[in-house]
This record gives C-alpha cells, structure tokens and sequence, in this order.
C-alpha cells in the first residue's frame, strides 16, 4: 500500500478515477430505465431472485418467459455479485448500478496497468482518461449490465498473460486463466476476442506466444470454459418451448447479421455513433496516430493485434452492435489504449508546428463532442422518460395479481422492467415483429397451460386491461 502512495502514475489515476466517480455518484438512484430497460431489469431480477432464494449459478432464475423461470444467458456471475449488497438491504437499482460502476472501475484500472505496461505512464493516463470521460462511459459505467465484467475479465487476462510470457512465473499463468475464464464466462462474444493478442507477445528472450506451447494450453482451457457454459445454457433454452426462439440455432441472423445489412448505411447509425463518441469525434486522426506510434515499438505487433479487435468484433457480431450501442462497451478499453499511445507520439514532435495544430484540434473536437452529446449521456441526472408509465403499468399488475401468479403480460415484447418492479413472476409476450426468429415460438400453445394468468394487454400510452385469455 505504501508503494502505491509513492506511485506518481498510480495517484493520477486514482484522482481521475475519483472524478469520474463523483461525477456519476448523483445518478446511482435512478431507476433502472433510462437507456436498454429491457437489458438492465434482466440483469437485476436474476440478482434479486438471487438475493431472495440463493444462489443458483447453474440454473439462474428469469422468470419473464414462463415456467419453470429458468433463463440461462451469459454465466451470472455479475448478479451474483450484486446479489450480496441486495441481501444486505441496500436497494436493488442502487445495488445493480454500484455493482456495475465496481466493474468499470475495475476495467479502468486494469486498463491503466496495461497501458503502462505497454506504452508507458503517460500514454496509461491519457488512455485512462479516454476511457473515463466520454458520453458512452458516462451513461453506461454506472449501468445495470454485465459489459464492463467481461471487459475485466479480458484485460486481466493481457495483462497478467504478458507478465507470465515474460516471467514464466506459475502464479501470473494461473491467475491469467482465471480472469480470462471470468471474460469469457461473463460475455463470450467479448471474452474469447481478448485471448488472441497475447499470441504475438514478444519475451525478453525473443520467443513469440504461440511458439509455447502452454500459451496455447491457457488459450485453450479458458476457451473450453466458455464453449461448455455457452453449450450448456443454449441446451436448456431449447429445451423449454417458451425459449427455444433464444437457442443459438434460432439465432444466427441475430448474432452476426446480414451481407445486406452491412451494406445498408442505415444500419451504421449506431456503430459510427458510438465510434465518434468514444473517439471525440477524431477517429480518423487517433486511428492514423495509433498506427504510426508503434511502428517501432517492440511490441507492435502484440498491440497492433488489440487495436485489430476494435473493427473485427463489431463486423463479426455485426447485428448486435448495430441495435445495441451498449455492446461498444466491449472495445472501448481497446480504443482508448489507441488514443493514449497515440496523444504520446504526437506529444513527442511537439516542436512542429502541425503537432500542435493535430494536438488543439484532437482535443477540441474531444470537448466539442461531449459538449455536443451533452443530451444524450445527461439523461443519467433526471428522470427516464418512459420512468411514469412503467410505473403505472407496474401499479396495474400488482393491483391484478397476486404473488405467486404467472402473469401474461403482452404489448411490449419480452420485456423484463414490468415484471422485475411489479416483483412477478410471468410471460412478456415476444412482439412478433422482433429481429429474432420466433418461428418455433408458439405462443397461443403454451399460454393454454392453466398455470398462466392473469393476462393482462397494455397499450403504448400505459393503459392496460385484463382479458380473458386464449
């Protein structure tokens, strides 16, 4: 601990990671509501339920599409962890968002030590900075979502794997499958991504990563943790007639996209969206900085295989990263590496003129396009917009039902936030027109079951009735 006070770079850090986190603190309270609804009560009933009935990691409860409530997606290990705070009495939206911001945090700081590992102080700083102090960070580091776990997940994993290959030291390897066993466990389409670099880490003693074997060997392991949950919770999703529209085979247009969607420009909004954002409107000119920075460096090619991810994991799971801006999340610590080893070169011709120029430039577009996006990460301080009618659609199940009902509750897909803040169990009926394939989703079949109702209808305004059924 006394070595950490006397790190210059570390208490730099430390007062950056403060001032995001003071930043944010007003919003900790807000209702789980104000961007992905859907995905942030998801995330926060299984942690409830969690807190309530134990923990179950293997057979995680969901109950929005019917019985037995059972919804294994990515490996709960983040509802887990905010399960504890949740049993100790803390709010459940306070205690999603505290569990979300500890895992930003987390992933800044392993940011930090790798950028410094691999550029340098400065370049860590300024890419810790990158990292904290955009719109996307603003609005989703304090979210009710499992992004920044997997991130850490895969930054832990670098960062111990380089020291390992350079060290050979037992420990660094075992603590390397752990972390990555976390990334890949948490968010695969995140986590197995962030295993590939360490193959073109260079030792002191010249030898490459995938010329050892035991590299392979960590690569490997942590790949087969993550194809067994991903195999496991895909075999009981379509096990269940209610989820099987979510087994994989059902879901590879969701997952990858389309040839015609990728040459849709439509279906870029949201992807040159978030790069703009998480780049300060200067993706272009850090794109082109980055490159030219480690055209020297020893570990250009290790460094140039982590800036590689940034445009293949969007193209490879193109759907999602088109609908879901959340999802950037996952290359955001990539892009702020690239920014930080990029300012640092820039910083080094400092002399020229055009360095200077490249430099204001860089860092006004920055202030501008927080400035400019100030609507969209702002709306963490008020009230989510949709906040009065979930609420009063909430107040009308409750009013309907009681608690151990399996409430049918149609208009607005299979949306978790009605059941999670009425605290019900039930069947968010999926909206036909969702982007999943629902063909082996028979609705009208399974609510025949007894077991179900009320049903209840609800408009798009909040009115709701209770109808008689099928």
């Amino acid at each position: 601990m006394t070595h950490l006070f006397r790190d210059r770079g570390a208490r730099w850090a430390g007062v950056l990671v403060v001032i995001y986190a003071v930043g944010v603190a007003p919003s900790l309270g807000q209702a789980l509501l104000e961007s992905h609804a859907y995905r942030q009560t998801q995330t926060a009933f299984t942690a409830v339920l969690f807190a309530d009935r134990g923990l179950d990691l293997l057979r995680p409860p969901l109950p929005i599409l019917g019985p037995p409530g059972i919804l294994p997606l990515e490996f709960p290990l983040f509802q887990a962890g905010a399960a504890l705070p949740i049993w100790m009495g803390i709010e459940p939206d306070l205690a999603m968002r505290l569990t979300g911001l500890v895992c930003f945090l987390a992933s800044a700081g392993l940011l930090f030590l790798l950028a410094r590992r691999v550029a340098g102080e400065t370049a860590a700083l300024i890419a810790l900075g990158a990292f904290l102090f955009n719109g996307h960070a603003w609005l989703y580091g304090r979210a009710s979502l499992i992004e920044y776990l997997a991130t850490a997940g895969g930054l832990g994993f670098l960062l111990l794997a380089t020291r390992w290959l350079d060290g050979r030291s037992r420990t660094a390897w075992i603590a390397a499958l752990v972390m990555g066993g976390i990334g890949v466990l948490v968010k695969v389409t995140t986590g197995a991504f962030y295993l590939l670099p360490i193959l073109l880490w260079r030792s002191p003693t010249g030898r490459w990563g995938f010329q050892r074997p035991s590299a392979w060997l960590l690569i490997g392991i942590v790949g087969l943790v993550g194809l067994a949950w991903s195999g496991y919770s895909d075999g009981i999703r379509a096990n269940q007639p209610a989820t099987e529209f979510l087994a994989t085979h059902n879901q590879y247009e969701w997952l990858f996209g389309t040839v015609t969607q990728r040459l849709d420009l439509a279906s870029w909004r949201v992807p040159l969206v978030a790069l703009l954002t998480l780049t300060g409107f200067g993706l272009v000119g850090w794109a082109f900085l980055a490159v030219r920075a480690i055209s020297g460096h020893p570990q250009r090619a290790f460094i140039a295989a982590a800036f590689l991810l940034v445009p293949i994991m969007p193209l490879v799971f193109f759907n999602l990263y088109a609908v879901h801006d959340y999802y950037w999340a996952a290359v955001a610590p990539l892009i702020a590496l690239g920014i930080g080893i990029g300012a640092v070169w820039v910083m080094g011709r400092w002399p020229a003129r055009w360095a200077r120029l490249l430099t204001v430039g860089l860092a006004g577009a920055w202030l501008a396009t927080i400035v400019g996006s100030f609507g969209t990460w702002s709306i963490i301080y008020g009230e989510p917009a949709v906040e009065q009618r979930t609420m009063r659609i909430v107040d009308f199940i409750r009013a309907n039902s009681e608690a151990d009902d399996w409430v049918v509750l149609d208009g607005f897909g299979w949306n978790s936030s009605f059941l999670y803040y009425a605290r019900r169990q039930g069947f968010a009926v999926p909206d036909e027109n969702t982007e999943q394939d629902t063909t082996n989703l028979h609705v009208d079949e399974i609510l025949t079951d007894p077991t179900y109702g009320p049903f209840i209808s609800c408009e798009p305004s909040g009115a709701c009735i209770v109808e008689a059924g099928p």
